[in-house]
C-alpha cells in the first residue's frame, strides 16, 4: 500500500532509522487522509493532494474533490 498509494517506491534512507521515519511518516499522511475525508485513500485523492502541493491545482479543486469522497449523510 506505502509504494502504491503514497508513491514511497524508493526508500529515502539505508540506515534503520531513516527507513522507520519514512515509514511513520506515510502512515501518518494516511491517517490524515482517513481523518479529513472521512473514507479510506485512494491513489486519485493522493494525486489531487500531490497536484495541489506542486501548485497544479487550486485548494478549490483540491477541497472539491475531498467533498465527493465524503460519505452523504442522510
Amino acid at each position: 500500500m506505502i509504494k502504491q498509494l503514497l508513491g514511497c517506491h524508493h526508500l529515502l534512507s539505508t540506515k534503520p532509522a531513516g527507513v522507520e521515519i519514512q515509514m511513520y511518516l506515510a502512515i501518518i499522511a494516511c491517517l490524515l487522509i482517513l481523518i479529513y475525508t472521512g473514507g479510506q485513500p485512494n491513489k486519485r485523492t493522493y494525486e489531487m493532494i500531490c497536484f495541489y502541493l506542486l501548485g497544479w491545482a487550486s485548494l478549490q479543486e483540491l477541497e472539491a474533490h475531498i467533498e465527493k469522497l465524503k460519505p452523504k449523510s442522510i
